[in-house]
């Protein structure tokens, strides 16, 4: 039988209303004394792609974190918060305090009795089941760990069309690494078979999904903020998705990591069968949110040879706009070099561009970055 998904309504932050939907969530599944026993060590792993304020729903919320880190601290165990976001920042103790401290999740964390992520360090592990790789880079104390806990913002996603659970696991590469990844894998289906990959290997106990604050539109970094009010939790990240894809109004099917989780037997294969607990499917659902139609979708093996021509004519091009402020960080990540900044503002050689979005979510600030669909992609897609 599926792994059950348990939705319930969350409308804010407030501490004493989140706690009692954290209870309300976690008591089908045995309540976090389920999970953390006395002595274990516990990495929870929420998304902090960039410096951004809770408000702008970028991060997982400093007052969830903070909540869970409670929770398992009062079980006995040792909460280790940490991530290795996006693709511009060095893994570094420096670059992550400064992180910690613009999300809100240092003061957070510590009020909670929970330790910040120092361990820098990183290892390379085979992957010998992989399909997407057959080793990866993984930060050293996700590896360590006792038990995971996965804690991701529920948002769109320019390449992926939604980021959740399995997406959020991704931040475990040591972030500069990450863009060579996106070099190897330009296939959107095989990118998704890599985060399926590093989802398998790490196999977090638990999932709590933010989607008290969710994000539609040019997700994950520059989209707009949706109050959805909800919590949602599974300890399968797969079941967790596919349930959070039509919360959002998205065909599961259309998401590269949950047809790579349907494809690997780690759902069933009439998605319907997967329990909901809590709040109904039918009253958490958010009818019409918008998602970035970001693709030509995965492409079957036989057809791979055409894929540079169909994302050169079919995929959405990137568009540098005059707000750019010619700052480069969208130069340092792109993985191919396609864009380099000249008289002091950023320019993008189309022939060059993968369409791996990595500019455009690194732009969150400043959103000088456009995602423009062509004519056949308007036609076709």
């Amino acid at each position: 039988m599926a792994a059950p998904v348990i939705i319930v309504r969350c409308p804010d932050y407030e501490a004493s209303r989140l706690a009692v939907a954290l209870a309300e969530l976690l008591d089908p599944l045995g309540g976090m004394g389920a999970f953390v026993r006395p002595g274990m060590t516990v990495f929870l792993k929420p998304n902090l792609l960039t410096k951004a304020a809770p408000e702008k729903a970028v991060t997982t919320h400093p007052a969830l974190v903070g909540a869970v880190t409670q929770l398992v601290v009062a079980a006995g165990g040792r909460a280790v918060v940490g991530d290795s976001p996006g693709t511009a920042l060095l893994h570094t103790v420096s670059a992550l305090r400064r992180l910690y401290r613009a999300c809100g999740i240092e003061e957070a964390v510590l009020a909670a009795g929970g330790e910040l992520l120092s361990d820098v360090s990183h290892r390379i592990v085979p992957v010998p089941a992989g399909r997407g790789v057959k080793r990866m880079e993984i930060i050293t104390p996700a590896l360590e760990a006792d038990l995971v806990i996965n804690l991701p913002k529920l948002k769109t996603h320019g390449f992926t069309r939604m980021t959740g659970a399995v997406k959020n696991l991704f931040g475990l590469v040591p972030g500069v690494l990450k863009p060579a990844y996106h070099a190897k894998l330009e296939d959107v289906g095989r990118f998704g078979e890599m985060l399926v990959d590093i989802a398998d290997l790490i196999r977090p106990g638990l999932n709590i999904a933010d989607a008290v604050w969710a994000m539609e539109g040019a997700g994950p970094s520059a989209g707009d903020r949706c109050d959805l009010g909800l919590l949602a939790a599974s300890v399968s990240a797969d079941a967790l998705d596919a349930v959070l894809c039509r919360v959002m109004d998205i065909d599961p099917q259309t998401v590269p990591t949950v047809a790579a989780g349907l494809a690997r037997g780690n759902l069933p294969e009439n998605l319907d069968e997967i329990p909901i607990r809590g709040l109904p499917l039918a009253e958490a659902a958010r009818p019409g949110m918008r998602v970035p139609d970001t693709r030509p979708r995965a492409f079957p093996p036989f057809l791979t040879w055409t894929y540079p021509v169909a994302r050169r004519f079919f995929a959405p091009q990137v568009r540098i706009g005059s707000a750019c402020v010619g700052c480069g960080r969208c130069a340092e990540v792109c993985p191919v070099g396609a864009i380099e900044v000249r008289r002091g503002k950023a320019r993008v050689d189309s022939r060059k561009c993968i369409r791996c979005y990595c500019c455009h979510e690194t732009c969150s600030e400043v959103r000088a970055i456009r995602l423009v669909r062509p004519l056949l992609h308007r036609l076709f897609v």
